[in-house]
């Protein structure tokens, strides 16, 4: 069973999001934020959904049982979201290139 709770604060926290500034711009209260992460309350998923995106996470990869998800960053989203699209020849040559510039 995955602590909703706690982890919905792990990531808000690791964003660097004070509740104040989710609210804000989930259009989502102040206190029922509070009140998700003590447990007190239970999400929809809609509600779920509009804090995560706002957080850069999707619902799938909130709701992975693996700790080890890592929620990528508006670039990293984008740059996957361009790779996805070209041709596999291309897809593998921007990986090398990933793979050279690392060193």
């Amino acid at each position: 069973m995955i602590d909703i709770p706690n982890r919905f604060r792990k990531l808000r926290n690791d964003k660097g999001f004070s509740v104040y500034r989710l609210s804000k711009e989930s259009d989502v209260s102040e206190n029922y934020i509070h009140k998700i992460e003590r447990g007190e309350n239970q999400p929809s998923v809609y509600i779920l959904e509009k804090l995560l995106s706002c957080l850069g996470a999707t619902l799938s990869e909130f709701l992975n049982g693996d700790s080890e998800v890592m929620y990528p960053s508006d670039f990293e989203r984008e740059l996957l979201e361009s790779v996805r699209v070209l041709p596999e020849k291309k897809a593998q040559a921007l990986l090398q290139m990933a793979k050279l510039l690392k060193n």
